[in-house]
This record gives C-alpha cells, structure tokens and sequence, in this order.
C-alpha cells in the first residue's frame, strides 16, 4: 500500500497548492453535493490467505455536506453506496454490499469571482455499514456474516465553478479497509478470514452551495 499512499498524498499537495491562490474570501456557506462514478479493487487479495481472490469493479454513488470557513478549510459528511463482486478463478463466490458513512476534513478552494477551476483536497475516517450475499460458486449450505469496521478515505480533485452556487468536481479517491467476515456450514466456522476491500474511485460529482 506504500505507493498509493504515496501518490494520493502527491496529488493532494498539489491540489492544496492549485486552490490556495484562487481562494476569495468572503464568509463561510453550506454545500450539498451528489456524485457517481466506479471503482476498482487494489488489494493483492481479496481475501487474507487466498492470493487468487479478488473484486470485480463496481459503480458508485454518493452524497455528502460540507461546511467551509473563510479560508477554504472544510468539514463535512458523506454516506455511498458500492456492491462488489468476490472471484476466485473467474468463479463469483458472492457480493460485498457497502455503505460507508464518513465524517471528513478537507480543504476546499472557491476561484475569485466565483466561476473557473480550483481544487480540494481531504481526508475521511467513518463506519462502513457491510453485508455479503453468497454467489453461485458458493455452496448453498454455507452462510456468511459481516461486521461493520472502520473505513479511511484519502482524496483529491478539481472543481470548475459555472457560478458561485453550482460546481462539478471530479475526484481520485482511496477508500481503504477490511471486513471481518464469518463463514458458517452446518455449525462449523469455516478458516476464511478478512476481506479487503480497499478500493480506488473515479467520481464526477455535483455540488449547489448556498
């Protein structure tokens, strides 16, 4: 994981640096946002001890609120929604529905004048509400449950303003975490362990600001 780490942390400070000179000042106001996009597993392995397993990409989509202060720091909230399929060997063991709901800091840029391309950059810590539905490679006796974990964003983009109420924002964003998961046949714990489903999301967003 060094190395996307590493990446998203780039294209964030250079983001930052982007939407730092084109900040106007003025007093803080609410957006309310809505986006959509796909995402792509990243992990080596979908599940821990299985390196053939992996998640199908899937399309995503979303909400959030943000507040920004004068000064383009930002708070806000944001709850999506993705469905990933689990594959061994081309064979679809089941489906990982997620809905994480995530509290974020970020820095959001507003261009001088209120129209043209700035930048945002942020950070998100929140729970990731899971469930799994098994697949037809699964046999029909074993059940599976999940837990809800803790979820991490990391995130970046560009904003073009059309006016200073309406934005479009296309973001590259992290999404990284495990699921603890128990299999079950007949009683038995099955010795299946954790999914991973870190993830990289493309998103084209909407944003009205008040």
């Amino acid at each position: 994981m060094g190395n996307p780490f590493r990446l998203v942390i780039g294209i964030g400070l250079c983001l930052l640096l982007l939407g730092t000179p084109s900040l106007a000042a003025g007093p803080g106001n609410f957006s309310l946002g809505v986006y959509g996009g796909w995402a792509w597993g990243i992990a080596d392995e979908a599940v821990d001890g299985y390196p053939d397993t992996e998640f199908d990409d899937s399309p995503v989509y979303g909400a959030n609120l943000i507040y920004r202060f004068p000064g383009g720091f930002a708070l806000g909230v944001s709850v999506e929604h993705l469905e990933m399929d689990l594959k061994e060997f081309g064979e679809n063991y089941g489906k990982i529905k997620m809905t994480p709901v995530m509290f974020n800091i970020l820095y959001q840029g507003v261009p001088v004048g209120g129209r043209g391309l700035t930048g945002h950059g942020g950070i998100g810590l929140g729970v990731n509400f899971t469930s799994f539905n098994t697949g037809p490679a699964t046999r029909s006796t074993i059940s599976v449950d999940t837990d809800n974990d803790f979820v991490f964003a990391m995130y970046g983009g560009f904003d073009y303003f059309f006016s200073p109420n309406i934005s479009m924002n296309l973001d590259g964003r992290f999404l990284l975490g495990t699921v603890d998961t128990n299999w079950k046949e007949s009683g038995s714990t099955l010795p299946i362990g954790n999914l991973n489903i870190s993830n990289f999301q493309l998103l084209l967003g909407l944003r009205v600001w008040f």
